[in-house]
């Protein structure tokens, strides 16, 4: 009874499944088993199905909610950046703006301050030119009251020195010395303008880093805490926009901008090089005018001199002229005495009458020649102050026009050091655009190299996506072929035979097949969906993989980031120290040049007081002349004297031979005549023998002036080889720096490589570990793979032994013929069966295509992901670039220091030589100054003994004994011309000592520097073997990297095999 009750009932349910098939009594525990199996699968897949619906439909519902939102989002964050981004531009702009007018208004106070300093000046010497002129007025007046004086005056004028001896022992309050002191002043008060405008300039560029960090830290905190802003605008409707083009408009702009600020800084070359031609023009101009005003004042010097010369010949002539007019004043009175005797006879009256007459002629004659003499002596001193004043106003004119061209001279070098320093400027300003192209080429480079990854990523993924999709078609294909294959099972029916037993035989092989189809079916649908979990569950692990990494390397860009500023700071740091440092050795290097200035200068008043001690040695020669003509004079004078005692007397032999007064007269003139002749031997010996000296110093002069210029010569050579010593140790200097600086960037590379090397080694060993990882993981798979072979090998005894069971209910159902009526009923059971298997198969589709949603959004959060690091990446070749730049403005600026620094040393050597050579010239200059007052001491002199003379010329009317008190003054005055003479010798043999010990000193130099070019030679070779080494050293790690990154390469690849072997 129970065995029929189950079989009523499984039948019952068989039917209305619609499994019309025959049930033999033997088969009801199997199918009702495999009953109550489909019963709870399909309620299984019915709430599954359901939930998994409610699920879709409220994830529907969230993300239609959500849309809105996110898209706000989105937009709000862009707004509040763009708002950020324009604040800090507006604040740079504010800075910069104002760092600007507090620089233009230090320069103005600046310059206000020089040009009431300069208006100080002007009205100072407006009233020195007041004085002067009110002084000069005086004068003229004064010069007009007093009366003429014939002096002989040197060839060429002398001005008078800036800074007397006197003076030069305490402070020189000289003009020019106080011009300089105030150029200077000024320049100094220049440059502390400029640093102070450095230093706010380098303060506003210290805010608009601190506004960027802060705006860093900003973006930081945004992306620190929830969804990172790319991942929202993606997610956001607005995704579609691609900020690759924004990067290279941006880039593009910043290109054509660089290529204008190019082409202006080019222009005001140019326009700067056309300057410096006008001014080189301009200067060559002010050259060929001072040299045609030099040509015209010693053309009109020359007049002056050949003036001089033909006053003085016409003043011989005078004085011969007097000298005559003397003789027949002498001859008038001793007539006149003979007359006045009274002793004469009476037989000559007629005699007497005709020496009356002669008499009134001479005297009328005298007297006509007198007032001739007047008149000319007056238009001389006429013409003497016409020239006078002619020669005053040329002065001045020379003086205004030397003061003109010094000052534009002065302008010109300014103009020229300020064209030198715009170009220098614009030469800086062309390097920074050259270094900023080439650092938004490299930005172009890489964003066309991440362009590319990108491109060979999204290639990639397209790639994996179809396979997929290919995948998923196949299976599809496969899951319709067994669709159909099922369908054509079911719908044709076997046709009814005559026989039974064939009829029985094909409905037992029909039902096999077709349970062995549907068990096929179901075993390929689990294992595609145990497949599926697995994949899903990889994808999550590799998701989870991802972010940890994505966040470890968020945190190591962070703290790169965070390094990368601490050293920014230092390196600002370092380069202000820096500039202070260049600032202070710019002042120093420009106090030395100005003290190069002035040494040179001096060296050049120096030569223009020898060469004014050679006019003054030519004014001695040309006094030693006018001696000689005195003597020549005097020599007439008793040639005359000698003719006057001859008619003397043939006059007394005529008048009467017994006249005792006469005779005593005659006596006396002829003791005065042999005393005069002696003393004319005298004279003559003595000439003779100034003549000797004067022969040998002249001799002795040429001597030394050979000497001088064989000294002069010598120096000279002497400077040119220390030029060249000096040359070649700059030349030493800069190979050495050179060196230093490749040996700095040998010594960075190979600090660099360490580095890369000590990054390397840590990249192997997380390879090394990722390897152990992946090996882990590898034994862990291998240990699943072989439980799940050996839960295949129970799977298939357990469907061996399945097989036999179904082998003997196929032999009980053989047995069983009673079923063949209810064949139809079975089959459409098993038509409405796979019915709902095909459902089954849809609501897997429905499920695959749920899993490949997933895939996509996990794609699409993998494509965030490399997009933030990409980003990261960017950021980080960014700062690298900037500390690239700055390292390499720390290395220009290291070696300008080193540069700056030799050449300061240079400088205070030749500050050193200069000074020994001032002191030299000084000690110079003061025995010139102590000659030239001898000089001035010895023309006074001669002036006062030309008066002397020129009192002896009016005295000889009366007596004939001052001519003897003349000659002796005459002779004095010759020998001091003779002591004179010889501390000029012996001056010029201290010169000469002196030069000697000047040629010694430049040779224990050129020695020195020869020992010092030795040791740096030495110094050269070890740098350049020390350079080898570390070449040969930087070719050992070059390789060692490329063996290392090769070996990287490789182990990748293994890992990627391994990998793509696994999967």
């Amino acid at each position: 009874m129970d065995i029929d009750a189950l079989h009523s009932d499984l039948r019952k349910r068989l039917d209305v499944l619609g499994f019309n098939h025959p049930l033999p009594l033997g088969a009801i525990g199997i199918v009702s088993a495999i009953l109550d199996d489909l019963i709870k699968t399909s309620e299984k897949l019915k709430a599954s199905k359901q939930q998994i619906s409610q699920l879709q439909q409220e994830k529907a519902a969230w993300d239609l909610g959500v849309e809105p939102y996110k898209c706000d989002n989105s937009r709000l964050l862009a707004e509040c950046n763009e708002l950020h981004l324009e604040l800090v531009k507006q604040r740079d702009k504010f800075v910069l703006a104002n760092t600007e007018l507090k620089c233009r208004v230090r320069n103005l106070q600046t310059d206000k301050k020089q040009l009431e300093e300069r208006c100080l000046q002007a009205e100072a010497k407006i009233r020195q030119l007041q004085c002067g002129d009110s002084k000069s007025k005086k004068d003229g007046a004064n010069m007009q009251r007093k009366p003429f004086v014939s002096t002989v005056r040197p060839g060429q004028y002398q001005p008078s020195t800036c800074c007397g001896v006197e003076k030069r022992e305490s402070k020189c309050c000289c003009p020019c010395n106080q011009a300089r002191k105030t150029e200077i002043l000024h320049e100094i008060e220049r440059l502390q303008v400029e640093t102070k405008n450095q230093e706010e300039v380098i303060e506003a560029y210290k805010k608009q880093i601190d506004y960027r960090d802060r705006e860093i830290q900003r973006l930081g905190a945004l992306f620190s805490g929830g969804r990172p802003a790319a991942a929202l605008a993606k997610d956001c409707c607005y995704r579609n926009v691609n900020t690759l083009a924004e990067d290279v408009k941006c880039l593009q702009e910043e290109k054509a901008s660089m290529q204008n600020k190019l082409t202006e800084a080019l222009e005001s070359q140019q326009s700067a090089s056309k300057k410096i031609q006008k001014l080189s023009e301009r200067n060559k101009q002010l050259e060929q005018e001072l040299k045609e005003i030099e040509n015209v004042a010693l053309s009109v010097e020359s007049e002056a001199n050949l003036n001089i010369l033909d006053k003085d010949r016409e003043n011989s002539d005078l004085q011969i002229r007097l000298q005559r007019s003397n003789m027949k004043v002498k001859e008038l009175e001793t007539l006149l005495t003979a007359r006045t005797s009274g002793s004469t006879p009476v037989s000559s009256s007629a005699s007497a009458c005709s020496i009356d007459s002669t008499l009134q002629n001479a005297l009328k004659q005298a007297n006509e020649e007198k007032r001739a003499l007047y008149k000319q002596l007056n238009e001389l001193k006429q013409r003497e102050q016409t020239f006078l004043t002619d020669y005053e106003k040329i002065k001045s004119k020379y003086s205004k026009l030397k003061l003109k061209l010094s000052n534009q001279i002065a302008f010109s070098t300014t103009d020229c050091n300020r064209d030198n320093a715009e170009i220098d400027e614009l030469n800086q300003k062309c390097s920074a655009l050259e270094m900023s192209l080439k650092q938004a080429e490299s930005k172009r480079d890489q964003l066309t190299n991440d362009i590319k990854k990108l491109r060979d990523n999204f290639t990639k993924l397209k790639g994996e996506g179809i396979d997929k999709d290919l995948r998923i078609a196949q299976l599809e294909s496969e899951l319709c072929l067994q669709k159909k294959s099922t369908t054509s099972s079911i719908v044709v029916p076997p046709r009814l035979r005559t026989a039974e037993s064939a009829i029985s035989g094909q409905t037992s092989l029909s039902v096999q097949s077709a349970f062995h189809r549907v068990e096929r079916e179901r075993d390929a649908a689990k294992s595609e969906v145990q497949q599926l979990k697995i994949e899903r569950d990889a994808l999550r692990n590799k998701l989870k993989l991802a972010t940890k990494s994505q966040m470890d390397a968020q945190s190591k860009h962070e703290e790169t980031i965070i390094s990368y500023s601490t050293q920014i700071a230092k390196l600002e740091a370092e380069k202000r120290d820096l500039m202070c440092g260049q600032s202070s050795s710019q002042t120093t290097l420009h106090l030395l040049k100005e003290e190069n200035r002035e040494l040179q200068e001096r060296l050049k008043e120096v030569e223009s007081n020898f060469s004014k001690l050679k006019v003054s040695h030519s004014q001695l020669k040309i006094l030693q002349e006018q001696t000689e003509r005195t003597m020549l004079q005097h020599q007439n004078r008793l040639f005359c004297s000698e003719n006057q005692l001859g008619n003397a007397e043939a006059k007394l032999n005529q008048v009467d031979g017994t006249i005792e007064s006469a005779q005593k007269d005659i006596g006396k003139l002829r003791g005065d005549i042999s005393v005069l002749k002696a003393s004319n031997a005298s004279l003559q010996r003595e000439k003779d023998k100034l003549l000797m000296d004067l022969d040998k110093k002249t001799e002795k002069l040429y001597t030394v002036e050979a000497e001088l210029n064989t000294l002069k010569t010598k120096k000279a050579e002497m400077r040119d080889t220390i030029d060249r010593l000096e040359r070649k140790l700059e030349n030493a200097s800069v190979d050495n720096f050179q060196k230093d600086s490749n040996l700095r960037s040998v010594a960075t590379e190979t600090d660099t490589l360490r580095k890369q090397v000590a990054t390397l080694k840590r990249s192997h060993d997380n390879a090394v570990t990722e390897n152990g990882r992946l090996s882990n993981d590898l034994s862990d798979t291998a240990s699943e793979l072989t439980l799940t072979k050996r839960k295949l090998a129970e799977c298939q005894k357990e469907v061996e032994r399945m097989k036999s069971q179904l082998r003997e209910y196929v032999q009980e159902i053989q047995r069983a013929e009673e079923l063949l009526c209810i064949k139809e009923r079975e089959r459409e059971e098993m038509l409405e069966h796979y019915k709902s298997l095909s459902e089954g198969v849809n609501m897997l589709e429905v499920s695959n295509h749920t899993l490949e949603a997933e895939s996509a959004e996990a794609k699409k959060l993998l494509q965030e992901a490399e997009g933030r690091i990409n980003g990261l990446q960017e950021r980080v070749g960014l700062r690298e670039a900037e500390i690239k730049t700055y390292e390499e403005q720390i290395n220009g600026l290291s070696s300008n220091i080193v540069k700056l620094e030799t050449e300061i040393e240079c400088l205070k050597e030749e500050n050193h030589n200069l000074q020994e050579d001032l002191d030299a010239t000084k000690n110079l200059c003061n025995k010139l100054d102590l000659q030239k007052d001898k000089l001035n001491a010895e023309l006074e002199e001669h002036s006062s003994i030309r008066e002397q003379l020129n009192k002896e010329n009016a005295t000889l009317k009366r007596q004939l004994s001052l001519a003897q008190t003349g000659d002796k003054a005459a002779v004095d005055g010759l020998q001091e011309l003779l002591a004179a003479s010889r501390a000029e010798v012996e001056q010029q043999r201290i010169v000469t000592n002196q030069l000697n010990q000047e040629v010694k000193t430049l040779k224990a130099q050129i020695e020195e520097l020869n020992l010092k070019l030795d040791e740096e030679q030495r110094n050269a070779a070890r740098n350049e073997a020390l350079a080898n080494e570390y070449s040969v050293q930087l070719q050992e790690l070059r390789r060692m990297i490329t063996d290392d990154r090769f070996a990287q390469v490789q182990s990748r690849e293994e890992e990627d095999y391994n990998r793509f072997k696994c999967t």
